[in-house]
Parts: structure tokens; C-alpha cells; sequence
């Protein structure tokens, strides 16, 4: 690995406003995993593009898997791959209530 390619700007976080129904988006490179300090968890953060358009979509365990079930578990073989994104309303620990992205379906 280049050190270019950790520093790079990896584009925005993927926000639900970003999300419409039935969003298709591409894998465009290697999904990382991170420590989250808001969460105080890892973190799968998979490199997305929605149009012309980079993200990087902060992936849950379930939208994890879910991709995983199709494109399996080796994240270098989802790169290229499309998902379709779509948003649900959830609530909080705190009872607040937010809406969040779920992978609706993988594209082969």
C-alpha cells in the first residue's frame, strides 16, 4: 500500500438525505474497517459512488452481511459491485427517533 492511498480524501460520509428510495450505488474501491470514537465501535467503511458523486457509506454489521451473502467475504471482490440503498426510520438508545440506510439489495 502507498501511503497516498491512506491519505487520500476518501469523499464525505454517506448522510440518509443522500439516500432517495431504491439509490443504486457502486462499490468504487477496498472497504476498510476503523475504530468509530461516536460509537465506540469498528466501523466497515465501504467507498461508494452514487452518480458522479463519492461517499463513504459507514456500513452496519447488517449491511454487512447482507452484501457478504451475495458478493461474499472477501471485500477486494466487491469492488465494481452496485447496491441498492434505501432509508428506514429507527430509534435511538436515547428514544430519539433518526433515519437510517440499509443495503435493500446487491446487484450482480
Amino acid at each position: 500500500m502507498k501511503i497516498t492511498d491512506f491519505v487520500a480524501n476518501k469523499g464525505e460520509f454517506l448522510k440518509a438525505e443522500n439516500v432517495t428510495a431504491d439509490t443504486k450505488a457502486e462499490i468504487i474501491g477496498e472497504s476498510r474497517v476503523e475504530h468509530n470514537e461516536k460509537f465506540d465501535t469498528d466501523r466497515l467503511y465501504i467507498p461508494i459512488k452514487i452518480g458522479d458523486k463519492e461517499y463513504t457509506f459507514d456500513a452496519s454489521k447488517t449491511n454487512a452481511r447482507t452484501i457478504t451473502e451475495v458478493l461474499g467475504d472477501e471485500t477486494n471482490d466487491w469492488i465494481g459491485k452496485r447496491i441498492v440503498l434505501e432509508t428506514y426510520k429507527l430509534k435511538t438508545k436515547d428514544g430519539k427517533m433518526t433515519t437510517a440506510i440499509n443495503v435493500k439489495s446487491v446487484v450482480v
